[in-house]
């Protein structure tokens, strides 16, 4: 062989077999490592199942037995629980078992209640349990084999359904997770969303009939009579071409009677007037007595009533439409149909 081709032969050959181009196995990457805690162990719930929450002398049976949504106030006590314009209250029904051979302290903090909404948003119960037809707080001691019903009040949003519910023993980790798709009991009319045939999502304003309590924050207040007068009220003269419109109402302390007496007074609820053109005309004065031309004012009983008038001017040539009311401006609203008023 030629020399220069030996020489370039054994160049091509050390260059092949130097560690550059020398072929190497790929490097295994590093196992990708993701931190996080797994789902709290516990039980499938079911409607009208015993599970046995907690451990030794902290175990107790527990039995879900229904639940409901509600826009009315739910009294526990001396409590009152109110859902805001923007919410609607569960109301979770269950049993409680002593299955131990000592007796069962049973009170409030024995059971945390954690419901999760359509948003993912957790809510839990107050630290208030209902005995079961009663509006009597519930802390008792269970002998063994005792039950007892019982319920707690959640406030969820107004709209939708509240998808999950975890039952379990306080500082303890076991839980039973109940799917409450379909099985919550929906909201009567007037109070539901007609667009929502589910009927979870309450109204933030609902439609009342005249003579029918509905119910605001701790009061509830029916319209007795509306009517247009030619005559001006509260030294308010009427300019030409204006009617004065007056609206009666009861209203009642609709607690329940272990609750405490309630004050109402001039900023108490606020009125709206809407009239036939679309105008809106927030109402201004004291609630007067019904019978003369003074400011009212007064403290109720759980179950007593009283009664009093608001007013608003009009144009003579345009009806009122709706008279809408909220109490401490954050309760759920009442809307009054005033467009026969005569």
């Amino acid at each position: 062989m030629p020399i220069q081709r030996r020489t370039l032969t054994l160049a091509l050959t050390a260059l092949l077999t130097s560690p550059a181009f020398a072929q190497t196995t790929p490097a295994t990457p590093p196992a990708r490592t993701v931190q996080g805690t797994t789902q709290l162990a516990g039980d499938v719930g079911e409607i009208g199942k015993t599970f046995t929450l907690g451990k030794g002398g902290k175990a107790v049976n527990f039995t879900l037995t229904g639940a409901e949504f509600s826009v009315s106030r739910v009294t526990i006590g001396e409590n009152v629980y109110i859902p805001k314009a923007k919410e609607k209250l569960l109301i979770l029904h269950y049993t409680v078992h002593n299955p131990q051979k000592e007796d069962l302290h049973y009170f409030a903090r024995t059971l945390q209640f954690t419901v999760v909404d359509a948003k993912d948003i957790n809510h839990e119960n107050e630290n208030n349990v209902g005995r079961e037809g009663t509006t009597d707080r519930l802390e008792t001691t269970l002998k063994p084999a005792q039950k007892v019903g019982a319920y707690v009040v959640i406030a969820v949003p107004a709209a939708g359904p509240v998808p999950k519910l975890l039952v379990n023993v306080r500082d303890d980790k076991q839980v039973v997770r109940y799917d409450l798709r379909g099985k919550v009991k929906g909201l009567p009319a007037p109070f539901a969303d007609t667009s929502d045939a589910t009927k979870v999502t309450a109204l933030e304003a609902t439609p009342m009939k005249t003579g029918v309590y509905g119910p605001l924050g701790y009061f509830d207040l029916k319209l007795d009579s509306v009517a247009l007068m030619a005559t001006s009220i509260q030294g308010r003269e009427l300019e030409d071409g204006e009617r004065t419109l007056v609206a009666v109402f009861t209203v009642r302390n609709g607690a329940a009677s272990a609750a405490s007496a309630r004050s109402f007074f001039a900023r108490t609820f606020s009125f709206k007037l809407r009239d036939a053109d679309g105008d809106v005309t927030e109402y201004d004065d004291y609630p007067l007595k019904v019978s003369r031309a003074e400011a009212t004012s007064g403290t109720l009983r759980p179950g007593e009533e009283a009664r009093f008038r608001v007013y608003f001017k009009l144009p003579a040539n345009v009806k009122g439409q709706s008279l809408s009311v909220v109490e401490n401006d954050d309760s759920h609203a009442l809307v009054f149909d005033v467009s026969q008023a005569k």
